[in-house]
C-alpha cells in the first residue's frame, strides 16, 4: 500500500477534509456569544431597513401634508443643514442594519443608539407635527423590539464550551 493510499485509508487525505466557509465580520476576535446568528442577523438587518424606510416615508408624507418633521423641514433649514439632519436621522438606522448583517458584535447594545434617536425625534416633533411624532414613537418601540430580538438572536454557548471559556 502506498503512502497516498494509506492516508486515504486513515481518512487523512486532502479530499476528505471538509471545507470551511469564511464569514466576514468587523471584529474577528470578538467572542462568539456577542454575535448574532446568521438568521437573526438578517432578520434584525431587515427590521432596521424597514424602520428606516418607514421613517423616510413618514418624513415625505408629513412634508406633503404641510406639517413637516423637524429633520425634513426645508422652510426652516438651509440645504446643508437639512442634509446633515437627514443623515443624522437615517444613518444610524442604516449603520445598525449593516452592523447586524455583517454579524458585528454587540448589536443588541448598538441598537440603543437609533432607538434613542427615534425617541428624540418624536419628542422634538410633538408640537409641530403631532401625528408624525406618534408614528415616530411607534418606530422607536419597533426599534426596542429589534433590540430585544438582537438579545435573543445571539449565539448560545453550550455548558461545556462556557466552562472552557470560564476556565481560560
Amino acid at each position: 500500500m502506498s503512502d497516498i493510499d494509506h492516508q486515504d485509508y486513515l481518512g487523512h487525505g486532502s479530499h476528505n477534509q471538509p471545507t470551511e466557509t469564511v464569514v466576514f465580520t468587523f471584529f474577528p476576535n470578538a467572542g462568539q456569544q456577542h454575535r448574532l446568528t446568521p438568521a437573526w442577523g438578517r432578520v434584525i438587518a431587515l427590521g432596521w431597513l424597514f424602520n428606516m424606510f418607514a421613517l423616510v416615508c413618514l418624513g415625505a408624507s408629513s412634508q406633503i401634508i404641510g406639517r413637516p418633521v423637524i429633520w425634513l423641514d426645508d422652510q426652516r433649514w438651509n440645504a446643508m443643514t437639512l442634509t446633515l439632519l437627514v443623515l443624522a436621522a437615517c444613518f444610524p438606522l442604516m449603520a445598525t442594519a449593516l452592523w447586524s448583517l455583517f454579524h458585528g458584535p454587540q448589536v443588541c447594545y448598538i441598537s440603543i443608539i437609533p432607538t434613542i434617536i427615534l425617541v428624540i425625534l418624536a419628542v422634538v416633533d410633538r408640537h409641530n407635527s403631532p401625528g408624525s411624532a406618534i408614528v415616530t414613537l411607534i418606530l422607536a418601540i419597533a426599534g426596542g423590539g429589534l433590540m430585544a430580538g438582537a438579545f435573543a438572536g445571539r449565539y448560545r454557548l453550550s455548558d461545556s464550551s462556557s466552562a472552557i471559556t470560564a476556565s481560560n
